[in-house]
């Protein structure tokens, strides 16, 4: 356990209502409660300039989001973050929709740079990837590259368009500028990932079976290997 958190509760196994709508009381284990000891740290990080920039921005936006599409709160917050050059960091896949974006862009202002993610052509040999099948396969993301890339050209603000699982989590930890999702990819559900969440009791409920059995096996195998 660190910092007096108690490792069976989380603010997901919580039913309280305190933090949120300030009614009633959170329960004595509440990760709050822990979260005093860097109170001070966290708030101080909130006063420097660029998060006190983003933060404020983000205030302003997110009040709107119910009545605004993820692409007009993502422009909203461009112009109140006070980007001037945005980077699309972009799923070839999703080349088409990143132009549409480019351009709703361009409209309302902006520089726009984009980098898709089969930049320089990378493929499995390359990287020492190769799988035990032996195959090359095909062309790599490079998501690396892409935060680079958008780096060089010197955007103020960095939007992923549906870079897959893992490669995301590549860019966003090399990416410089500040960084915002607009689509997350998930080709069966035509890029609606919380339709995998709201049918997992129901249409999805077997094939998320299958695949949960077959990580649970490896992940217990590997808390026991450590």
């Amino acid at each position: 356990m660190r910092m007096g958190i108690d490792e069976g509760f989380s603010c997901l196994n919580c039913s309280g209502r305190a933090c949120e709508f300030e009614t009633g009381e959170n329960p004595p284990q509440c990760v709050g409660g822990a979260a005093a000891a860097l109170h001070d740290e966290v708030r101080a990080r909130y006063a420097e300039p660029e998060n006190r920039r983003i933060m404020k921005a983000a205030v302003v936006s997110s009040s709107k989001c119910g009545n605004l599409t993820r692409v007009q709160e993502t422009i909203e917050f461009a112009r109140l973050v006070g980007a001037r050059k945005i980077g699309i960091a972009t799923c070839t896949m999703l080349i088409g929709e990143s132009r549409i974006l480019g351009g709703l862009l361009e409209q309302a202002g902006f520089e726009v740079y984009g980098v898709a993610c089969k930049v320089e052509g990378n493929h499995r040999s390359d990287l020492d990837l190769v799988l035990e099948d032996g195959v090359e396969g095909p062309v790599l993301c490079n998501p690396v590259m892409q935060a680079r890339l958008l780096a060089e050209a010197g955007t103020d603000l960095n939007v992923v368009m549906g870079l897959c699982v893992g490669h995301d989590a590549l860019f966003y930890k090399y990416t410089k500028a500040p960084t915002t999702t607009l689509v997350t990819k998930d080709h069966v559900t035509a890029h609606n990932a919380c339709a995998g969440l709201y049918g997992a009791k129901t249409v999805y409920k077997k094939r998320l079976a299958e695949t949960i059995a077959a990580c649970r096996a490896d992940v217990v195998a590997s808390g026991e290997d450590a």
